[in-house]
């Protein structure tokens, strides 16, 4: 009998999950901060270039229906690798489509770029919940906050490579570089890496299936739908909110710097008020300041402390979601394909974020609009107490009626 692969040291395979979260924001801030020369090379309409950015979350959808069958198929290192060297390979070829002015290329190469970022979303977010069993200490949060330095510096570089006068196709070239040479590295380092998972033939989609039916869940999976659509409620709309009230471009883009650099340092810090109060304690707490925050800057015209609201909304939203996909990994065996559901939950929302606000938005106002997260913060309040952490000993398969 082979005996199993001994886990990694715990400091290498935090970095290494932290490290698939930093790529994959630094591959994704990067193609969309120059969104404005990629309408420009393409003649896009605003429908046009909000029809074009959707191909990244579709592709997306459709990537996260593998994402688990790939992971424990073939193992941690071999997904990373393949999925990111495929992330990178699409980057370098919408630099060079951009620039030809191709819109056909341009739209399958986002495409297939959205696709392998899905699975190595869940391929981060299940790591990263496994090391955090292992660990004395909570690490979950710090691993999410490498998101945020990409999602920053990948701004950064492009602002840099602009100011330079690089055009897309240089810019595009050296981040899939360094992607997928970090993915690479990262990658490595993930436990049995020799040895894939195997489950009985018929199993996977067994539990698959079955993790939809189970009540605590599904429940989770609200509370992360309500925060990831406050996440992408704030990074798409709060910018033209501030437009319409007065503010600067310039002021509204350094508004949603401060939004992430919010969200970055909760996440860094987030570990110890974990440990101190507890993950449910941490849920609810999240939920209640993104609601003040998200009121607050709805009341913008009446208070004008829209900075205020913006900072107390990434507060909230720093460790929502975190611990949200933490509480579907109580159950290491189950783990994989209840993340795989969170994360397609995550997906669906990205999708929605767009056609919901902008339709409220269209009628009463865009502030109006940002009564919908409000309200799913108030709901993923009210279900936080199904985030408590359950024991391995008792039953967990509870199905709704």
């Amino acid at each position: 009998m082979t005996p199993p692969v001994a886990p990694p040291k715990i400091v290498l395979w935090f970095f290494a999950a932290a490290g698939l979260f930093f790529a994959r924001a630094l591959l994704f801030s990067t193609w969309l901060s120059r969104a404005p020369e990629v309408q420009a090379a393409l003649s896009l309409n605003t429908v046009q270039m909000g029809l074009f950015v959707m191909l990244f979350p579709l592709g997306g959808l459709a990537g996260i229906l593998f994402a688990n069958v790939l992971t424990v198929r073939f193992g941690s290192t071999a997904s990373g690798i393949g999925i990111f060297t495929l992330g990178g390979a699409a980057l370098a070829t919408l630099g060079f489509s951009l620039v030809e002015g191709n819109l056909v290329v341009s739209s399958v190469a986002l495409f297939a770029m959205g696709l392998p970022m899905a699975i190595a979303d869940f391929l981060g977010n299940f790591e990263g919940t496994a090391v955090d069993r292992v660990s004395k200490k909570s690490l979950f949060p710090a691993i999410h906050s490498a998101f945020g330095m990409g999602m920053l510096l990948g701004a950064g570089g492009a602002s840099l490579a602009i100011d330079a006068g690089w055009s897309l196709t240089p810019n595009y070239l050296m981040v899939a570089g360094i992607v997928v040479a970090l993915a690479v590295v990262a990658s490595l380092q993930f436990p049995n890496r020799d040895k894939p998972l195997v489950r009985p033939k018929g199993e996977e989609r067994k539990m698959s299936v079955a993790v939809w039916k189970e009540k605590r869940t599904l429940l989770i999976a609200v509370i992360g739908f309500s925060f990831i659509m406050a996440e992408i409620s704030a990074g798409t709309w709060v910018p033209i909110a501030l437009t319409v009230s007065g503010f600067s471009g310039s002021a509204a883009a350094f508004a949603f710097g401060v939004f992430w650099i919010v969200i970055t340092i909760g996440r860094v810090l987030g570990g110890f008020v974990v440990e101190a109060i507890g993950r449910f304690r941490t849920v609810l707490i999240s939920t209640l300041v993104t609601a003040a925050g998200i009121l607050v800057f709805m009341l913008g015209e009446v208070i004008a402390l829209p900075f205020l609201g913006l900072v107390l909304w990434g507060l909230g939203m720093s460790m929502g979601f975190p611990m949200a996909v933490a509480a579907m990994s109580d159950d290491p065996r189950k783990a994989p394909f209840r993340i795989n559901m969170i994360i397609t939950v995550v997906y669906i929302s990205s999708i929605s974020v767009g056609p919901a606000l902008g339709s409220v938005g269209e009628v009463a106002g865009i502030y109006v609009a940002f009564s919908i997260p409000l309200a799913l913060m108030i709901l993923s309040a009210i279900l936080s107490p199904v985030t408590k952490k359950l024991p391995l000993e008792e039953p967990e398969n509870i199905l709704v009626r």
